[in-house]
């Protein structure tokens, strides 16, 4: 059983140590090389015939310093794991050159060890769905979409609070946030004490059509997250021609050019962001220009470009 099927994050936890312990150099003979997700392969890192590559999304120990209780303890158990695979592996990929400073920092990996390919982002198959997408908001009413795991590092109650502050100037504005996690219950407390039951929607998990239809439904994209190893919703924003509003310095700075295809402001600052959005929202001209670069940038990131650049990087032939 795949560690991702199981369900809870002691679960996904249990699941993860017991599916890397039954792994065994053995079990991979025919390969000539092993690339490991994150922390999983750690037991055969620096134990293989064939070159080992750790392949890091996000650090897990700097993901674990933004969250609280069993979550954080379990996530600093899994970071250990995932230090003694970038330490012993041949190679180690990353996503951002963010990442690979943080690698460096935080597992001391030799900055030499680290190369940085992003994620691959099918473009084709998200502009198919956002072509066949359905408006889901009231026609006219200004909307703001976010699209997160609901974690400490998120930073989602900052938008929700700047939300408050944005619809005293746009009484009619919408922030909508798809996605789930841990934080759920204190957004939702949050909203009630704030009164933004009509302003501020959780719209939870989703099918990948309706979260096309939720890009295509929307004006500007916020995510103000506090930490992010890249940020692939930044990708799926700027391929529906959506500006972002994020924060500054977080790998959303490698995707997001302030002034150009987004807003960067400070974080933790309500006010900045309330501000950024409401620039954007009352200026559909910069929406569009923003939203046309991003268009054309997202381009670079075509599985088929991206994989040239991962096979190079782990070695492989």
């Amino acid at each position: 059983e795949h560690p991702r099927h199981a369900a809870g994050h002691l679960g996904y936890t249990v699941h993860r140590f017991r599916f890397n312990r039954a792994l065994t150099p053995e079990m991979f003979d025919d390969a000539d090389v092993l690339v490991g997700w994150d922390m999983d392969g750690y037991r055969l890192s620096g134990h293989t015939r064939q070159p080992f590559a750790a392949y890091i999304h996000g650090q897990l120990a700097e993901e674990a310093s933004f969250e609280r209780g069993f979550v954080a303890a379990s996530m600093r158990l899994q970071a250990r794991a995932e230090q003694r695979s970038a330490q012993r592996a041949d190679r180690v990929v990353t996503v951002s050159a963010r990442s690979r400073q943080r690698i460096a920092q935080l597992y001391r990996v030799p900055l030499e060890r680290i190369a940085v390919v992003p994620p691959p982002f099918d473009h084709t198959r998200w502009q198919l769905a956002l072509e066949e997408a359905t408006q889901l908001t009231d026609e006219g009413r200004p909307t703001v979409l976010c699209v997160a795991r609901m974690y400490p590092r998120k930073n989602l109650a900052s938008l929700v609070r700047a939300a408050d502050i944005l619809r005293l100037r746009i009484p009619d504005v919408r922030v909508v946030i798809v996605g789930d996690g841990p934080e759920r219950r204190r957004l939702t407390r949050l909203i009630g004490s704030l009164g933004l039951g009509n302003a501020v929607r959780l719209a939870g998990q989703v099918s990948f059509r309706e979260l096309a239809a939720w890009y295509a439904s929307c004006d500007v994209f916020c995510l103000p997250s506090l930490q992010e190893g890249f940020g692939l919703v930044y990708l799926e924003a700027m391929a529906a021609g959506l500006p972002i509003v994020a924060c500054k310095d977080t790998a959303a700075e490698e995707l997001v050019q302030d002034g150009v295809n987004g807003l960067l402001v400070s974080q933790r600052d309500d006010g900045a962001l309330a501000e950024a959005l409401a620039g954007l929202l009352a200026d559909t001209q910069m929406q569009r220009s923003m939203g046309a670069v991003g268009r054309e940038r997202v381009a670079a990131y075509e599985p088929i470009a991206v994989a040239e650049r991962f096979v190079s990087a782990i070695g492989a032939r």
